[in-house]
């Protein structure tokens, strides 16, 4: 049985738009027992940018309250917070209320406010709260919704740093690995591998042994890629130079590693293969 030993190097090298809770935090209205679904969701983070806001109601409307200026769609990454016209219409079979933005949505954070609508009359004693919340249009490269770039002073000041779209992954390597590696299959490997590092910065010494195998599965993944001709030859020194960018995050590092001095790790050759990856590699492969 022919065994590897991975080797962690340990890398010296020192090496917006932030969001806040005023951005996606604040909601009002949006758990009135009216309503049967929104889209987009509050403070969802991955809306596209030919968006359709939709409301439905589990009681009818009356179509006479639907007026044109009941729904305001708020720009707040513009520098005046531009309102963004649209048209407003209502199904009354299925209690459908709809907002079409005139236009493609810019990448930032929204705001949306529903309000002045009243039950029909059927249903009169049902009141209608305004409805307001935040959302946020991605910029997409290479078809991953992208998080917005952080604040450098605030996703340097932690461990973890920030995460806007909880994938696991620091939201500056995320950006980083998208418009470096491109091709899909890479950068699904170059995830798996940050976000083993981002889950080892949680408890870099009591964790080190799972966060080791973690991170030599994905050195399997890399293997089976390169038995495909798809290799990715700086897939340690991108994730450590980029990952471990503050005196705070290189000291986690060296713990990790110390915590494993004197092991010896890796897996037999038999673990490279598909199953090694953590996404459909197979799949990805043939879409080459």
């Amino acid at each position: 049985m022919t065994r590897f030993i991975v080797s962690i190097l340990i890398c010296f090298l020192p090496f917006s738009l932030y969001a806040s809770d005023e951005h996606m935090g604040r909601s009002k209205g949006i758990d009135q027992e009216s309503i049967l679904s929104l889209y987009p969701a509050p403070s969802q983070v991955d809306v596209p940018q030919n968006v359709v806001i939709k409301v439905q109601f589990k009681i009818p409307l009356d179509p006479s309250s639907v007026q044109k200026y009941n729904v305001k769609l708020v720009d707040l990454s513009s520098h005046h917070h531009n309102h963004i016209r649209g048209s407003i219409a209502y199904d009354k079979d299925q209690y459908l209320l709809t907002y079409t933005p005139s236009k493609l949505l810019p990448i930032g954070f929204y705001e949306v406010e529903i309000k002045s609508l009243k039950a029909a009359k059927t249903h009169k004693k049902r009141h209608i709260h305004e409805i307001k919340y935040h959302f946020y249009v991605p910029e997409v490269v290479n078809g991953y919704a992208l998080p917005p770039e952080p604040d450098k002073k605030l996703n340097d000041s932690t461990l973890l740093g920030i995460d806007f779209n909880n994938n696991g992954i620091r939201d500056d390597v995320e950006r980083k690995i998208v418009f470096k590696y491109q091709e899909p299959v890479k950068i699904e490997l170059m995830f798996s591998y940050a976000r083993a590092h981002q889950e080892m910065l949680q408890d870099p010494v009591g964790s080190a042994i799972e966060s080791e195998a973690r991170m030599s599965k994905v050195g399997d993944c890399l293997m089976y890629l390169v038995s495909q001709n798809i290799n990715i030859d700086d897939m340690v020194d991108f994730t450590e130079a980029n990952m471990y960018n503050t005196k705070e995050r290189v000291k986690a590092y060296l713990q990790f590693n110390q915590a494993l001095s004197g092991g010896v790790y890796g897996g037999s050759i038999d673990n490279w293969n598909a199953k090694a990856c953590d996404f459909d590699v197979d799949k990805l492969l043939k879409a080459q």
